[in-house]
């Protein structure tokens, strides 16, 4: 596609740069994760082609970015229209605070204990989950809903279906962030990431970046949004027809220390 190929134009020229200073030392073999592709082998010595960093990177950028973007749009619109909701997510947020030296950076200790913000987040994702659904191939015949499926045909599951369905989630359309609590939902009926062998590999990945983002909103600012009843769409990933415009307020000092 001619996007793609547009967007290899610009990594080939960041990947040749990278090359260059690595070889002259001004950057890090280890500094981040287009060093490692560039100089890590398999255990048979084989190195990633240009091709296959290109097409990491990108995958990276699409699959990494944008479902990501979506969740923390859609948990600025929850937060904004649920203020019990972000009181007690900033309540978490002001205790991990306190607990470090001024100007001192969150650490992965610091993220393991946000259990509520997840868990918001987790709710989020079951109401508006970044993506609709996967296809995915019958390994074997089986019997689903009294439709027989025979092995070798394409499967579409919907997201939707199983997060909203009633015998497993009380009352699917009310935000209920305590549904996370504990063991959690039965598995495989909570699929924001998939599940089994192809589940998403980059879930903690999206779970650091938005716990991250969540500490560092909420704890300088309050928001109101624009549009209260703003409708989503996917395009390709679920988003805010009008692209949730907020208005934000800053936290006097006091409330944050």
């Amino acid at each position: 596609m001619k996007a793609a190929d547009e967007i290899r134009k610009e990594i080939r020229m960041i990947l040749e740069k990278r090359k260059v200073d690595l070889e002259e030392k001004r950057a890090s073999p280890t500094q981040d994760l287009l060093s490692h592709m560039l100089l890590t082998s398999d255990p048979s010595g084989r190195f990633m082609t240009e091709m296959e960093i290109l097409d990491n990177i990108l995958l990276l950028l699409f699959a990494g970015h944008d479902t990501s973007r979506s969740v923390l749009s859609l948990v600025m619109k929850y937060l904004g229209q649920l203020p019990q909701v972000y009181e007690h997510v900033l309540k978490e947020q002001l205790e991990i605070i306190r607990g470090k030296e001024v100007g001192q950076l969150l650490q992965w200790e610091d993220v393991q204990k946000m259990k509520y913000s997840w868990n918001v987040v987790c709710e989020v994702m079951r109401l508006s989950p970044p993506v609709s659904g996967a296809y995915r191939e019958a390994i074997k015949d089986f019997t689903y809903a009294d439709y027989n499926i025979p092995k070798g045909w394409k499967l579409h599951w919907n997201t939707n279906s199983s997060h909203k369905d009633p015998t497993i989630f009380s009352d699917p359309e009310t935000f209920d962030a305590s549904r996370f609590e504990g063991a959690g939902p039965t598995p495989f009926a909570y699929v924001p990431f998939g599940g089994g062998p192809r589940m998403c590999l980059g879930q903690e990945f999206a779970k650091l970046e938005i716990l991250v983002f969540m500490h560092n909103i909420v704890k300088r600012f309050k928001w109101e949004l624009v549009i209260p009843d703003e409708k989503l769409k996917y395009d390709p990933m679920l988003e805010p027809v009008k692209g949730l415009e907020i208005r934000l307020h800053p936290l006097v000092h006091s409330q944050i220390t």
